[in-house]
């Protein structure tokens, strides 16, 4: 192959480079800034973990802030045993992960109800007064998700009422 030859190849490949990106639609910009890059925890609903079978979505404590936690159980368990995990506290390995719950043993029975509207409502047998803004939070991401709704829920007891309350989470 001839100099020339080669020469006319590069030109070609270099004008169809040239055609080819100026006729994808990208116009220029200026500089966009996207914010800072995020921290923190990952919030929403936790994923399962591959091939761990079913889990419980839970909502504990870390260093006071709200965490959600999949607690990989044997088969599908109802709300109610949802919340009896959570009363239960953390396991070993979310202690050890310095997981802490503010949701005390002793709320059962504990009966979810939904009205026509789609509000919830969480009846505890425990004085609902004696529990703490983490506690009532934990309760109330845990039945959002298990549930699956977006709909205020309310804590109530044969003393007092909490709520309605959303998650302070999103997810």
């Amino acid at each position: 192959m001839t100099r020339r030859h080669l020469l006319a190849r590069v030109v070609l490949i270099a004008v169809l480079g040239v055609v080819l990106t100026a006729g994808c639609g990208v116009r220029p910009t200026g500089v966009i800034t996207g914010g800072p890059a995020p921290t923190g925890h990952a919030f929403g609903r936790p994923a399962a973990p591959p091939g761990r079978g079913e889990g419980a979505a839970l909502y504990l404590l870390a260093d006071s802030a709200l965490t959600p936690v999949l607690r990989p159980t044997r088969r599908p368990v109802s709300l109610t045993q949802t919340l009896e995990l959570l009363q239960d506290g953390p396991n070993v390995d979310e202690r050890a992960a310095n997981l802490t719950s503010e949701v005390p043993a002793g709320l059962d029975p504990v009966t979810v109800t939904t009205d026509a509207s789609g509000d919830v409502t969480v009846l505890v047998s425990a004085d609902v007064r004696t529990l703490s803004t983490a506690a009532v939070d934990q309760i109330v991401c845990t039945v959002r998700d298990a549930l699956s709704t977006t709909a205020p829920i309310t804590l109530t007891s044969d003393a007092a009422t909490r709520g309605p309350r959303t998650c302070p989470l999103t997810g």
